[in-house]
């Protein structure tokens, strides 16, 4: 007797499979890194806000001039400490060799006895700086949870019409996922930069300078998990 195959209820069971697997599958986004890393603590930093004291000096230097950031003072053998206006905080500076005016100069307060257009300003260094908080995985999903709906719908979709496994929704929901949180923090989550962070950057956007954080988003999918 010839042996009759029924592709309806081959189909039906491999959906029933695949949405069961995907159903115990949890979907992380955010910043993939090692706990304690380097990334995950400047994302932590700029998630909930954060004052960062110097754990070994005096003070924090804060890079003034684009030439000085991402470099240490001890960098630079040319350096004067000039005392500020303002309690706690105070200056490095290079000495110019003919005086001329000075536009970055503007918002800096020495004290009285020195002139700003004579020198170019490096470092600020001051006891604490606070980095306020510009939530970017919170606030994309808060923003973004009818995204996040539909992301899930489809995927389901492409289980039942389109033959996806429970591997390729997951793919489908994460990759999504990641272009929202990052699409999100492009629109520069409030508050602004400061004018201080402007004079080392060209980026308005707060979350982006080099592009190394946004760059970290990605997703990671956690079989078995269940809900």
């Amino acid at each position: 007797m010839k042996k009759l195959s029924d592709p309806f209820r081959e189909d039906m069971a491999r959906i029933k499979r695949e949405l069961e697997k995907l159903h115990g599958c949890k979907i992380h986004v955010g910043i993939m890194g090692d706990a304690g890393s380097r990334i995950l603590t400047i994302a932590g930093v700029h998630e909930y806000g954060a004052t960062i004291r110097p754990s070994q000096a005096k003070n924090l230097a804060i890079p003034l001039d684009k030439e000085a950031k991402g470099k240490s003072p001890s960098a630079f053998n040319d350096l004067e400490w000039i005392p500020g206006h303002d309690p706690g905080v105070s200056f490095l500076a290079r000495k110019k060799r003919r005086r001329a005016k000075n536009k970055k100069s503007e918002g800096l307060s020495p004290s009285s006895d020195y002139n700003p257009d004579d020198y170019t300003w490096m470092y600020m260094l001051v006891k604490s700086v606070t980095i306020p908080e510009r939530s970017f995985i919170r606030g994309s999903y808060d923003n973004g949870k009818d995204a996040i709906e539909d992301f899930c719908k489809e995927a389901v979709d492409g289980i039942i019409r389109k033959g996806w496994t429970a591997e390729m929704a997951a793919e489908h929901i994460g990759k999504n996922a990641v272009y929202m949180t990052r699409q999100y923090m492009n629109k520069s989550i409030p508050p602004p930069k400061s004018d201080i962070t402007m004079r080392t950057t060209n980026r308005y956007q707060t979350l982006y300078d080099t592009g190394e954080l946004v760059g970290s988003i990605w997703f990671d999918p956690e079989w078995g998990a269940g809900l």
